[in-house]
């Protein structure tokens, strides 16, 4: 499951630079990476099935995997759901591609509800498993690293609902996803090295 973890951050990176190169018309810097996956973009099928789905998928197998690995499964099981939960909304935010030209569309309202929901559950996600780490000394130098993260990732998000229309709604959006990304990443490396050291 680790390998999932280590995976997914990496496939969904390469999926949104390459395709943003891709599209000649399209500026990181001021657009949203939904739009990728929107009815004008040459390469929308790329991104709402690898970009969004897949990775949404290996994300959830990863959740599993944190949870069995984090005091041998015991403790509490909502902070590992919430990650679970950032990947079932990636995989809802695929299957309902965002219309900038149409907003009030049904797709681009559930692709809304879905991305609200998993950006939720992953500024949630770090601050909860934290709690966890404090009673596994193998996970326990992680605890910071776990709420400086939560705490980043909402600001950030603070920051991009009001500059979401500005010249710069694209950075922020990719710093915040960046943020969340990363804690995935590294979550799941520890998670490799720990399954690894235990089967030496």
């Amino acid at each position: 499951m680790s390998i999932c973890g280590i995976i997914a951050p990496a496939l969904y990176t390469i999926v949104v630079i390459v395709l943003s190169f891709l599209w000649s018309d399209y500026n990181p810097v001021a657009q949203a990476i939904s739009e990728l996956g929107g009815p004008d973009a040459p390469n929308a099928i790329i991104m709402n099935t690898v970009g969004f789905a897949l990775t949404g998928i290996l994300i959830t197998a990863f959740a599993y995997g944190l949870h069995r690995g984090i005091n041998e499964g015991r403790g509490s099981k909502i902070g590992p759901a919430l990650v679970a939960v950032y990947g079932l909304g990636m995989v809802g935010v695929g299957l309902f591609p965002w219309d900038k030209a149409n907003l009030a569309s049904s797709a681009t309202m559930m692709h809304s509800v879905f991305g609200w929901i998993h950006w939720i559950a992953i500024t949630l996600a770090p601050l909860v498993i934290a709690r966890r780490f404090k009673n596994d000394h193998k996970w326990k130098s992680y605890r910071l690293y776990g709420w400086a993260t939560g705490l980043v990732t909402a600001v950030l998000i603070v920051i991009y609902l009001l500059t979401a229309a500005g010249a710069y709604g694209g950075v922020i959006q990719r710093m915040v996803v960046g943020a969340q990304l990363l804690w995935i990443e590294i979550m799941a490396i520890r998670l490799l090295r720990l399954s690894t050291q235990s089967s030496t």
